[in-house]
């Protein structure tokens, strides 16, 4: 009886993750549904900044820098 629970508790769990995942990538046109790969480089200061600032407001990083990349524009590195 004991592992019926657990495995029940896997599968609910299972769902809501990824019903979670789902629907917090909705909204972006990044390659990973979730985060953008470490070292992303964006056209602008201004683009990476959003893109930091927009994550750290939904809970998803904690800290974000946009280094830059010469002309090529601003890098992104995050920690979770």
């Amino acid at each position: 009886m004991n592992s019926v629970s657990r495995k029940a508790t896997l599968v609910v769990g299972t769902i809501a993750a990824a019903v979670g995942l789902s629907m917090f990538g909705a909204g972006t046109a990044s390659a990973s549904p979730l985060l953008p790969y470490q070292g992303t480089v964006y056209s602008s200061l201004g683009k990476c900044l959003t893109v930091g600032n927009t994550l750290a407001q939904k809970g998803a990083i904690t800290t974000f820098t946009c280094q830059p990349r010469g002309k090529d524009g601003y890098a992104f590195y995050y920690t979770t």
